[in-house]
């Protein structure tokens, strides 16, 4: 292991607390692990509350105060994490510092030589050739066919029962100044009124459910869009496991970070509606698959891709709800063979058998988390 801490890491930290205290959600990113893994493949959260009780071997004694937060620095960073936290704090407009006041030996001579080589050499990666569009056509054509999406039938039944408590659930979310829009707009599917996914650093307090939280009743690990499936598949609510080598994966973003909606989609008559993100998308069953392991970054990152996955949603369930906002349209694809009648797709799953079940363990939630 190289002394990568002592002399890339703490030269920068003073830098990377600055733009965080200009820029809040940042901070709140780099509280959760999952943020910090992906920027710089740590193990553990790059910030964590000083209060909490952590492995105390893995952290920084220092405690900095950061916008009202007392806060240590994970000190597990070995060779492995420096390329990418260099890539990190280039992206925030950082030019890395690196410490070499460290006087050297004939001891210690080469092993200073292959730090320097590690730490010089960041920005030399090669420019690799990105697949081309027919290949990411072939790889549609492959993947189809192994993506699941729920019985329409099984969306009429969940929207039909929206439409009954719609007016008590969007009166009763205002009361606690939350928008019903974000979750509620006309003919929804979204199962749970109310709920969306943590972010940033609420994800420290999630199963605390602290009073305020920011256009939510309830904050989640990612287990109630799973609750519609398991009941139709298993007759029972969600316990933490799913299919064999299967993942749930959402097409449309229901989270405000890094939400591509604008980018993705057409917005009409914006000046009367919400911004996204719509936190209802969370958990309607029209924006959650399930997908094999093996394809699940193509379907998360290759626009083409998706955006083939929005058509065929919203082709099986436009009779029976609405996938989207009505003011948010998908675009119609630039090339007639990305058209969905162009590609093998799976039969849909599930049946009706448990819907009732459904429906009625997920009314006796939304009357807990509402009070009525």
């Amino acid at each position: 292991m190289v002394n990568v801490a002592k002399r890339l890491i703490q030269p920068n930290i003073q830098a990377i607390i600055n733009y965080c205290e200009q820029n809040p959600k940042e901070l709140d990113l780099l509280l959760t692990k999952d943020y910090s893994k992906e920027k710089f493949n740590l193990n553990y959260p790059f910030f964590v509350d000083s209060t909490e009780n952590v492995d105390n071997e893995r952290y920084w004694k220092k405690v900095y105060l950061i916008l009202g937060n007392s806060l240590r620095i994970t000190n597990d960073w070995y060779a492995r994490n420096v390329n990418q936290f260099i890539k990190y704090i280039e992206s925030i407009g950082i030019i890395p510092e690196v410490d070499n006041t460290e006087k050297t030996n004939s001891n210690n001579s080469a092993k200073k030589n292959t730090e320097n080589s590690e730490i010089s050499e960041f920005n030399n990666w090669p420019a690799w050739k990105l697949p081309a569009e027919e290949e990411i056509y072939q790889l549609a054509q492959i993947t189809t066919k192994y993506i699941r999406f729920l019985n329409p039938e099984i969306i009429k039944a969940i929207t039909e029962n929206n439409i009954e408590h719609c007016e008590e659930w969007r009166n009763l979310l205002s009361i606690n100044n939350i928008n019903p829009d974000l979750y509620l707009w006309h003919l929804s599917p979204c199962s749970f009124p109310g709920v969306r996914r943590y972010a940033g650093k609420e994800r420290r307090n999630f199963r605390k459910q602290k009073n305020k939280i920011s256009n939510a009743l309830k904050l989640d690990d990612n287990d109630f869009p799973k609750e519609i499936w398991s009941f139709i598949f298993t007759g029972k609510e969600f316990r933490k496991i799913g299919p064999n080598d299967y993942s749930l994966a959402h097409l449309f973003d229901h989270k405000e970070y890094k939400n591509r909606m604008k980018e993705e989609l057409e917005f009409h008559n914006e000046d009367n509606n919400p911004e996204p993100p719509y936190f209802g998308l969370y958990t309607c069953p029209t924006n959650t698959v399930f997908i094999p392991n093996s394809l699940i970054k193509p379907t998360d990152f290759n626009l083409t891709l998706r955006r083939l996955l929005f058509q065929k949603a919203e082709s099986l369930y436009k009779d029976y709800c609405n996938v989207l906002p009505p003011f948010i349209k998908i675009p119609k694809p630039e090339n007639e063979k990305w058209n969905i009648e162009k590609f093998q797709w799976g039969e849909c799953v599930g049946t009706l058998e448990n819907v009732n079940a459904f429906l009625d363990y997920r009314n006796d939630i939304m009357k807990e988390m509402l009070g009525y």
